[in-house]
């Protein structure tokens, strides 16, 4: 925070700042949180009014298309591109009974897929066939963990496809073409690097994922080894979840068990620091009604058991409350013992022993028809490099006509541009769907005096609930021009551009400095330990939090940015011929430029940015780069418009 005084002569400094809370009037770190509860309680009440009116099957029917429509809505829809089911067999082991094989497909043109099938010997029919979906783990369907689930289920007499997931073992997606190693990194990270250029597009990393383990059951359909009328899927974690999303839109599935993934959308917003990962923020999920709850219960009523850890980050709670919600549906469906719940007790996140036996007693229950007793050894496991499907160990190495998933985004991106015709002003306002002005009451907190200037530092309520900061300094001889001035945090990081500052109004304008909420003055309480906009930071967690409702955090931002705007075109020494310009530097600068774009009636709009068009997301970077991140992207836009469409509006103005 810069030093705070009253300034009376020539000698102290022109910068001026707020004392902690609001300068004394407000407590304003929870804000931005507590208005996304807000927002989000409407949409939990009606996603339950909705599940409350499944009484019989057709009620049922009506309830699980929407929730099949409205998830395919909330990831873009599916990729389209047609291709050839047929694997590449690149090696085989023999195991204890059953025989592994290294198969890799494509899933769409150029974007292979590794994987491993697991065949009992000495089958003598088809046999029930299980898709695994590797949870996050560096070493994709190679983890320990993965392996056992794999081979107690192919002991047990299926026929088990195990995937790897974009990001993990063979299919790390972003790689240094010298020297083959990550650019970005692996994983989570890797999810939400390419989740940024998705997000742009208006659409979510999810939608490849699935193609993936979609085209996984094409595969497992095609096999003479597989009865295709039973065909179960689980996974893990990140595995777990895109289970949950196989369940909800591919009907071959016809029982599954998604483990240490599920619990409700509103316990994740009142529970801990960590953001869910790029495939898992779902933009528009909370009113389109597509919760965890809702995979679940969308499936009745084919058999699922959920897997959970007592100690998970997955809360626990969370995880009860959807399983007992989605019991009410397949209770109405009469089909009670076909939804449970398997704790492993005093474990963490993981795919454990218990849950792996679980898997498969449930799979053997209701895909074979039969119990079964539990397997109690502890299988021996092999090393990444035995069930390396590839020579290189990465099929963006492999192939030459490998395409990534940040490839197929730029595609995409490209086949839309130069956008035509050109985005409007009202389109724009259509698209982000922001609420109309409201009054402000503005209230000074301090003035303070210099010589030539008066500075004062106010706030007000941007929307009910949210309020704003701004510091203005006014010159003592007449006013020439009115100045919004956005700066990397805020009125807390003025000091770089004092000179500025002082320029500005010594040659008589009045420039205010202002606060967006979440910055500033009224910074967000840290929520974990990334700091900025970087990955998993609060900024993250925030604008991914504001992705679920169906906007964003830039856009909101934006709309402070308007009302301010609005306040300074208010001010006694702002006429109706005086000039009003906004000046944003850094990354705030996104904020004025929409801003700017929505107003048309603005003198100037200075912006630097730090990049010139959207396009930069669609380039490998190592993930620290943080010029465009959730904090500065709008999904609204769907890949309507360009930063270049923006700067048209902005400058487009009627004042000019």
């Amino acid at each position: 925070m810069q030093l705070w005084m009253r300034c009376t002569s020539r000698s102290e400094p022109l910068i001026t700042s707020f004392k902690p809370f609001t300068d004394g009037f407000y407590e304003t770190g929870h804000q931005v949180h507590d208005w996304v509860l807000r927002e989000a309680r409407g949409h939990f009440q009606t996603d339950r009014a909705r599940r409350a009116k499944v009484t019989d099957a057709a009620s049922f029917a009506a309830y699980r298309e929407h929730v099949r429509v409205q998830f395919l809505k909330s990831i873009g829809g599916l990729p389209q591109e047609k291709v050839e089911a047929a694997p590449i067999e690149t090696g085989r082991i023999a195991g204890d009974g059953y025989a592994i094989r290294k198969l890799i497909y494509q899933a769409l043109p150029g974007y292979y897929v590794t994987s491993l099938l697991y065949v009992p010997d000495g089958l003598k029919a088809p046999a029930a066939g299980v898709l695994m979906a590797c949870g996050h783990n560096g070493a994709g369907k190679a983890a320990p963990a993965y392996q056992k689930v794999c081979i107690d289920l192919v002991r047990t007499g299926f026929v088990v496809l195990i995937i790897d997931s974009p990001g993990h073992g063979e299919m790390v997606q972003c790689l240094d073409a010298e020297t083959g190693q990550p650019i970005v990194g692996i994983n989570t990270v890797e999810h939400s690097f390419l989740q940024i250029s998705s997000s742009i597009l208006g659409q979510n990393v999810a939608r490849y994922f699935l193609i993936a383990a979609m085209r996984g059951i094409d595969l497992l359909e095609s096999l003479p080894e597989v009865d295709a009328s039973r065909i179960g899927a689980t996974g893990n974690s990140g595995g777990g979840t895109l289970t949950q999303y196989l369940m909800v839109t591919d009907p071959r599935v016809r029982a599954a068990m998604p483990c240490c993934s599920v619990s409700t959308r509103e316990s994740y917003l009142h529970t801990g620091s960590r953001a869910y990962d790029g495939e898992q923020n779902l933009f528009g999920c909370l009113p389109g009604g597509v919760d965890y709850t809702d995979f679940l219960a969308a499936f009745a009523p084919r058999p699922v058991r959920v897997g959970a850890a007592e100690f998970d980050f997955f809360a626990i709670e969370g995880v009860e409350q959807a399983v007992d919600d989605a019991h009410r549906v397949y209770s109405a469906l009469n089909a009670e013992a076909a939804i449970d719940l398997c704790i492993a007790v005093g474990e963490s996140h993981g795919y454990s022993t218990r849950l792996r036996r679980g898997c498969v007693d449930w799979f053997a229950r209701h895909l074979q028809g039969r119990p079964v007793e539990p397997l109690t050894d502890d299988p021996a496991v092999r090393t990444p490099a035995e069930l390396q499907c590839t020579r290189s160990g990465q099929v963006m190495r492999e192939f030459a006509d490998a395409r990534s998933i940040l490839d197929l985004n730029r595609e995409t991106w490209q086949r839309q541009q130069p956008m035509t015709p050109s985005i409007t002003r009202d389109e724009l306002a259509a698209l982000l769907k922001l609420p109309p002005a409201t009054p402000l009451r503005a209230r000074r907190t301090s003035r303070s005096e210099g010589d030539g200037w008066t500075a004062e530092r106010l706030f007000f309520f941007s929307q009910p609930g949210i309020v704003t900061t701004a510091v203005i300094y006014l010159p003592r001889t007449p006013v020439t021009r009115a100045t919004l001035l956005l700066v990397p945090d805020g009125t807390e990081g003025q000091e770089p551009f004092a000179n500025d500052i002082g320029q500005r109004v010594a040659a008589g304008q009045v420039v205010m400095v202002f606060d967006v909420r979440g910055t500033g003055a009224v910074k967000m309480n840290k929520r974990n330990d990334g700091a900025g906009l970087a990955f998993r930071s609060t900024e993250f967690r925030v604008a991914s939090d504001h992705f679920q409702l169906g906007t964003s955090l830039a856009a909101r931002r934006a709309y402070d940015v308007r009302q301010a705007l609005a306040y300074l075109r208010g001010r006694p020494e702002v006429t109706a011929t005086t000039p009003v310009e906004l000046v944003g530097r850094g990354w705030p600068a996104i904020y004025g430029l929409l801003a700017a774009a929505l107003d048309g009636k603005l003198t100037a709009c200075d912006v630097e940015l730090g990049v010139d068009s959207w396009e930069t997301a669609f380039e490998p970077r190592p993930l620290e780069s943080t010029a465009i991140s959730e904090s500065l992207i709008l999904p609204e836009l769907a890949g309507r418009a360009d930063l270049v469409d923006l700067h048209r509006l902005a400058n487009d103005s009627e004042s000019k």
